[in-house]
């Protein structure tokens, strides 16, 4: 998202322009209205993959053309649901052909570089000093009897495992999935999401404080559908604020300026500018949906407490 919307700054791409104006092949199929607007906020009718291969998944042009092939669920705009995969193909392949640029590249030219985060990867280099230390994903021990929860079921614990098993895979470590299979340390997450300052971070900043303004207003589905397990998507980013941090419904934190993103099993990353305080937490140890918000509450509180910050909106 941070990448799109540095390019829309710079006029690269517009939010309300169809993702075809770049993308012609994407258009068949009554795809041709559907804009980067719709895809951040992920209201474009194409939630999952239909037919796609695992060896594909690796592939960005593989993943569009599953998605130049695919017919929305629903009219641009008209719903909302979480686009968890694609959402990542139709923004990366949208960058690759208005820049003339692979997506690993850009991302290398538009972050990465410029903040000299060395262990934030689209696409692991077959390089040992890097592969040999990335953790292994794996199931995380069931903490539900000390939250007083229902206990990690057998099907998810099963769902999890497949996903640990996948992700975990060296063709998907190296591979461009940019929805989900960006590798890093919390180190570099919280240098991206500390670059959204006005100041900059390290005489870098990311995106301006109008475009993070625009970008951090929840969208919902013109149905008044949202992401039920996010408390307020906005263009990429999940935003703070109400409902408070629960079990099943995954925000940044209480504050309503903060924004970020969960990642698979627990990990997280957000920026409050009220509280000038970006934090990232990565986790390989999983946890389902409804209770992967446990850890990041622990640490929040922690840290808020030796902060002498509020945790509270």
């Amino acid at each position: 998202a941070t990448v799109v919307h540095r390019l829309v700054e710079r006029g690269v791409l517009a939010y309300d322009e169809p993702l075809a104006r770049w993308w012609p092949a994407f258009g068949a199929h009554g795809k041709g209205n559907i804009t980067v607007r719709h895809a951040l906020s992920h209201r474009a009718g194409l939630k999952d993959f239909k037919n796609l291969s695992p060896e594909a998944m690796p592939s960005l042009q593989a993943t569009g053309h599953n998605l130049e092939e695919a017919v929305p669920d629903w009219a641009p705009g008209a719903s909302m649901g979480y686009h968890g995969l694609t959402f990542g193909t139709l923004l990366g392949r949208v960058v690759e052909e208005a820049t003339g640029h692979a997506f690993a590249d850009v991302v290398r030219a538009e972050v990465t570089g410029p903040l000299g985060l060395h262990d934030l990867h689209c696409g692991v280099p077959n390089d040992p000093s890097v592969t040999d230390r990335i953790a292994t994903l794996h199931v995380a021990g069931d903490p539900s009897p000390s939250l007083g929860h229902a206990g990690i079921t057998a099907e998810e614990r099963a769902s999890l495992q497949g996903a640990a098993t996948g992700f975990n895979h060296p063709a998907m470590r190296a591979g461009c999935i940019p929805a989900a299979g960006m590798i890093a340390n919390a180190r570099d997450f919280v240098r991206h999401y500390g670059a959204m300052r006005e100041a900059g971070l390290g005489g870098v900043r990311l995106l301006t404080p109008e475009t993070i303004a625009g970008a951090t207003v929840p969208y919902f589905g013109a149905d008044g559908a949202t992401v039920e397990w996010i408390g307020r998507m906005g263009l990429g980013y999940i935003i703070g604020g109400s409902p408070h941090l629960q079990c099943g419904v995954v925000i940044p934190s209480p504050w309503p300026d903060s924004f970020g993103h969960t990642g698979l099993g627990g990990s997280l990353s957000m920026y409050s500018p009220s509280r000038d305080l970006a934090v990232a937490l990565t986790k390989n140890a999983l946890m389902p949906g409804r209770l992967e918000c446990h850890t990041w509450d622990l640490v929040m509180r922690a840290l808020c407490n030796a902060l002498g910050i509020p945790y509270e909106a």
